[in-house]
């Protein structure tokens, strides 16, 4: 499709034709501090991805691996998928629980915070929610 776009063709379909199907939610794991959002270098000393159905997990760290201070902070993304946002949601708290990477301050614990909290599970937020909630932590 791409390639035939690319090269002066048109697509093989409308908009309209276009069908969602089920929902999917991505978490990028950086090495931060979860609360402060701070740079975290050091060295990994156990590193283990979640799996499973509708479980997607892209990363290039390891146990052992240095996390250097000099580039971005992101070590890994946990992509779920369900058939709609409540089996999603699921996948997801349960995928977090999974993920484990030692050694280094991440993002997951609070990730998995927000997937136990009631305004994300009824989908009841915007883009200030989190530094309020932040806020209100502290």
């Amino acid at each position: 499709e791409q390639i035939r776009v690319a090269s002066g063709g048109g697509l093989s379909m409308r908009q309209e034709e276009i069908r969602f199907q089920g929902h999917a939610i991505e978490c990028r794991i950086n090495a931060e501090d979860p609360r402060t959002f701070t740079p975290s270098p050091g060295t990994i000393t156990h590193f283990h991805t979640p799996g499973g159905l509708g479980i997607r997990v892209d990363s290039g760290v390891y146990s052992g691996y240095k996390i250097p201070p000099y580039y971005d902070s992101l070590i890994g993304k946990l992509i779920v998928h369900g058939r709609n946002r409540v089996e999603c949601m699921m996948r997801l708290r349960r995928a977090l629980d999974e993920f484990v990477v030692d050694g280094i301050k991440t993002t997951l614990p609070l990730f998995r915070d927000l997937v136990g909290n009631a305004d994300i599970a009824n989908g009841e937020y915007d883009i200030h929610w989190l530094e309020k909630y932040l806020a209100d932590e502290d």
